[in-house]
């Protein structure tokens, strides 16, 4: 299950798949998120007066929706396409805020309703079209899209490459902030320092604009001690398994030269011994050179 999960290397399991410096990239973006959605509900505390609802797009395993039901008065519905996903992450990171729905987005966009938030971290890139496809979704509040930026071609997973703030031209009031390898966001960025991601936040007109919630650089996710530990651990132990597989296999090679020399040492035995037969064949006795010799010189008389 988790090697479908896995795909890859294109979903993250915390502490069983990649390293904790990409959990920390992927958590920093839910992060984001959802200082985003709650610098919102201080600004307009009414919002807590019915339900906020936040769509996930692409939610994988489910740590980072997870991370979003923290948030006050939320409602969560999180898609993706992968069986194997949306059941380990009701396994993993349930909750009572939380409904995980197995789809694709074109046949959800076909009966989704209107929603607050509609949050995508690394997923419209997999899907044909995909940064326009979401905007065929409607939300009240803002839509906030992350996604690799000016990615070359080459994995066969991204359909959709080469992506920078021109790819953006539909959103209405889009902004955009830039998150880098190792998890910290800023509001510009260099092009000695090109950002890993591109954040682009497209807002109703009556949200203040996002660069005007937040002092710049943000900073990236930071485990808490327990988990930061237990991530490090699984690191450990992951490399004393590949270790471990690596000697195995080495051993297994080992064993398999051996077998095969021994092999090879038992058909040389068999084969000397042959020829030991075959010697014994040609050798003749005194007695019959004897022989042989009378009846030469009496043949040639």
């Amino acid at each position: 299950m988790l090697e479908e999960i896995y795909n890859d290397g294109e979903r993250l399991i915390p502490g069983e798949t990649h390293d904790i410096l990409e959990v920390i990239r992927h958590k920093s973006s839910y992060k984001i998120f959802k200082k985003i959605i709650e610098v919102d509900i201080l600004n307009s505390p009414l919002m807590l007066n019915q339900k906020i609802k936040i769509l996930d797009i692409g939610c994988g395993t489910g740590h980072g929706t997870f991370m979003l039901s923290d948030i006050l008065g939320v409602e969560i519905i999180a898609i993706d396409i992968s069986k194997e996903s949306i059941i380990y992450a009701e396994q993993n990171y349930g909750a009572s805020n939380i409904k995980y729905i197995k789809s694709d987005l074109v046949s959800f966009i076909k009966k989704a309703e209107e929603y607050d938030y509609i949050v995508s971290r690394h997923a419209l890139e997999h899907i044909k079209d995909g940064l326009n496809l979401v905007l065929n979704l409607k939300y009240k509040k803002r839509l906030i899209v992350n996604v690799p930026f000016n990615e070359p071609e080459g994995n066969i997973y991204h359909l959709v490459n080469w992506i920078t703030e021109k790819d953006f031209e539909s959103y209405q009031n889009q902004e955009f902030l830039y998150e880098g390898l190792d998890g910290v966001t800023n509001d510009t960025y260099s092009e000695k320092n090109p950002p890993n991601s591109i954040i682009c936040i497209s807002s109703n007109s009556d949200l203040k604009p996002i660069k005007q919630l937040f002092n710049y650089p943000i900073s990236a996710w930071n485990p808490e001690f327990l988990e930061k530990l237990g991530l490090q651990f699984q690191d450990i132990l992951k490399q004393l398994l590949q270790t471990r597989d690596a000697f195995k296999n080495s051993e297994e090679k080992n064993l398999n030269y051996e077998s095969k020399l021994n092999n090879t040492v038992t058909e040389l035995n068999n084969a000397l011994e042959e020829i030991k037969i075959l010697k014994n064949k040609l050798i003749i006795s005194e007695e019959e050179k004897s022989i042989f010799l009378k009846l030469y010189r009496k043949f040639k008389q």
